[in-house]
C-alpha cells in the first residue's frame, strides 16, 4: 500500500442554488444539515467520511471570502485544530481551485497525493467509499490521475458521463479514460446507461500533486502561472489565506475536466457505486431522505 499522504482538497465554493429556499447565497446546502436525523453538515460528513484513511494529512479547504468564518467553525466543531482555508476573492471553477490546493500542499509535503472532494455530496456507503477511494489510491501510485465515475441507476441529464475504454464488471478496477460526454438529452442518456463503460462525472479526483501540476503546465500553463502568482502574493491573516485579487484574476475559468482531464493520457475512472448524490435539487433530497 502506498507511503504517500493524502490531503484532502475540499472545494466549499458552491451556492447550491436549485435548493432555495433551504440553501441561501449567505448560507449555501455545504453547510447545512439537510436531513432531521443528521446532526452535522454536508460538508463537516465529507471530513468524517475520509477520517479513518491512512495517512491522512490536514485538510486544504477552498471557499469565498463571505463564508469564511463559517468553514473555520464547522472545523472546529469537529475538534480539527489543523486546516488550511484558502479563500478566492471570486469564483473561477475547479482548475484553478485544484491547482491552488496542488502548490500548497507542495509547499508542505514532499509527495503528497491530492484528494479532490466536493463539500456538498451524500454518499451512503461510507466503508465501500474508502474501499474505492484505496483502489484509486493504487492508480496515483502509478502517477495515473483518476476520477471516480458514479455507476448510473437512470438516464440523468444534469450529469455528465465518462466513457470508459473497458465495460466496468462485478470486479472493483479502473480503466482508463476513452472520452469525457457532456450533459447529453433524455435519448442519449437511455442509450449510454445501458452500456457498462459509461458512468456519471461524480467531481471527485485523486493524483499526486506533481503529477497534476505537471499536467496543468503542459495544458493549461496560464492557469498554473495564475494561481503562483495569487499564493505568492497572497497575505495570511488568521486561518485564512487570501489570495492576490489581480493575480486570479488572470486564471480562466475552467473545470479540470476542460483543463487537464480530457487532454490527458494519463486519465483512469474508476466506477462509484456508493448511494451517491450531489443532492443538486429538491428531487434528489427527497430520494435520498427516509419517507
Amino acid at each position: 500500500m502506498s507511503n504517500s499522504c493524502i490531503v484532502p482538497l475540499i472545494l466549499c465554493g458552491g451556492s447550491g442554488s436549485r435548493l432555495w429556499p433551504l440553501s441561501r447565497e449567505s448560507y449555501p446546502k455545504q453547510f447545512l444539515s439537510i436531513k432531521k436525523e443528521e446532526k452535522f453538515s454536508l460538508l463537516q460528513q465529507t471530513i468524517i467520511r475520509i477520517s479513518t484513511l491512512k495517512n491522512l494529512k490536514k485538510p486544504i479547504l477552498v471557499c469565498n471570502e463571505e463564508h469564511r468564518f463559517i468553514v473555520a467553525e464547522q472545523m472546529r466543531e469537529l475538534n480539527i485544530e489543523e486546516f488550511i482555508i484558502i479563500l478566492e476573492p471570486f469564483g473561477r471553477n475547479t482548475a484553478p481551485a485544484i491547482t491552488l490546493a496542488a502548490l500548497k500542499s507542495l509547499e508542505l509535503y514532499e509527495d503528497p497525493t491530492l484528494l479532490v472532494l466536493s463539500s456538498d455530496h451524500e454518499i451512503k456507503k461510507k466503508e465501500q467509499f474508502l474501499k474505492v477511494i484505496n483502489v484509486g489510491l493504487r492508480f496515483t501510485e502509478m502517477n495515473k490521475l483518476v476520477t471516480f465515475g458514479v455507476v448510473p441507476r437512470s438516464p440523468e441529464v444534469g450529469y455528465g458521463y465518462i466513457k470508459a475504454t473497458k465495460p466496468f464488471g462485478p470486479k472493483l478496477e479502473g480503466f482508463q479514460i476513452e472520452s469525457f460526454i457532456e450533459k447529453p438529452d433524455i435519448k442519449t442518456a437511455q442509450k449510454l446507461i445501458q452500456d457498462s463503460r459509461y458512468t456519471w462525472n461524480s467531481g471527485i479526483f485523486m493524483f499526486k500533486s506533481n503529477e497534476i501540476i505537471k499536467e496543468i503546465d503542459t495544458f493549461s500553463p496560464e492557469i498554473l502561472i495564475s494561481c503562483e502568482n495569487a499564493l505568492n502574493k497572497s497575505k495570511v491573516d488568521l486561518d485564512f489565506q487570501r489570495l492576490d485579487k489581480d493575480s486570479f484574476k488572470k486564471c480562466n475559468n475552467l473545470s479540470i475536466d476542460i483543463a487537464v482531464m480530457e487532454k490527458t493520457t494519463k486519465g483512469v475512472v474508476v466506477p462509484l457505486d456508493v448511494g451517491w448524490s450531489d443532492i443538486g435539487s429538491w428531487q434528489s433530497l427527497w430520494s435520498v431522505s427516509d419517507k
